[in-house]
């Protein structure tokens, strides 16, 4: 039986209330830091969380936002995810810290770490790992684009990707940016095109899910994670 407690801690000003969720047996395990939609903590990123820890890793479903700026309506995401979006330096920040509370609980393998994240968290796990050393990074139609491009040899993770072609939200000129930035760096790190889907295929939310390829994408994370 999974166990799923919340992790109060604290960045900048902030007090956020991030959810640490554990895998059935004796830890510690292999780790992942799940980072969520414009939208914020809710729902769909815990069912996300639960998926990951099923398959055997502690997950910290990261509050980035904090709960008294959780936005309650579209309005409000639109608003708060500004923040972060427009200050890259600020987003690496927060999810380095995020990624740091991860660390330091007694579930997780530090050697193990892997992050995860959808469209904002996939620009905020990206982020991190032109920072960090982790094992894999994932980014599932997440920002391509940054203001602090890696440098040579600095990513030190694998880099897995997802685009979603003619993407609205990421575009395909932030894709080629994203390629060059890696080709230039020299990371280990591959790019999935998708066509006939929308940004947001992954969320029962959003009017964009796709069901079928949702659970397509899902064994493609998996794969990934587990190499």
């Amino acid at each position: 039986m999974l166990k799923e407690k919340i992790i109060i801690h604290t960045h900048q000003e902030d007090q956020l209330e991030s959810v640490l969720v554990i895998p059935d047996g004796s830890g510690p395990f292999p780790a992942v830091l799940l980072i969520h939609e414009y939208t914020g903590l809710n729902k769909v990123t815990l069912d996300h969380a639960r998926r990951l820890a099923t398959a055997g890793y502690v997950v910290l479903a990261a509050d980035f936002y904090g709960p008294a700026k959780r936005p309650k309506n579209i309005n409000e995401a639109r608003t708060v995810h500004r923040i972060f979006r427009d200050n890259r330096v600020l987003m690496r920040s927060r999810a380095k810290s995020c990624l740091e509370t991860l660390i330091n609980q007694p579930e997780t393998d530090s050697a193990k770490l892997a992050a995860l994240g959808f469209s904002f968290g996939g620009g905020a796990v990206l982020e991190i790992a032109r920072i960090c050393d982790l094992k894999q990074v994932i980014s599932v139609y997440g920002y391509l684009d940054t203001t602090h491009p890696a440098s040579f040899g600095q990513i030190k993770a694998k880099i897995f990707a997802v685009h979603v072609e003619d993407d609205p939200v990421v575009p395909e000129s932030h894709a080629e940016m994203f390629t060059k930035e890696m080709n230039d760096a020299e990371a280990d790190w591959s790019i999935k095109y998708l066509k006939n889907t929308k940004h947001g295929f992954m969320s029962p939310d959003d009017k964009a899910f796709d069901q079928v390829l949702a659970e397509k994408t899902w064994d493609i994370i998996l794969e990934n994670l587990n190499k």
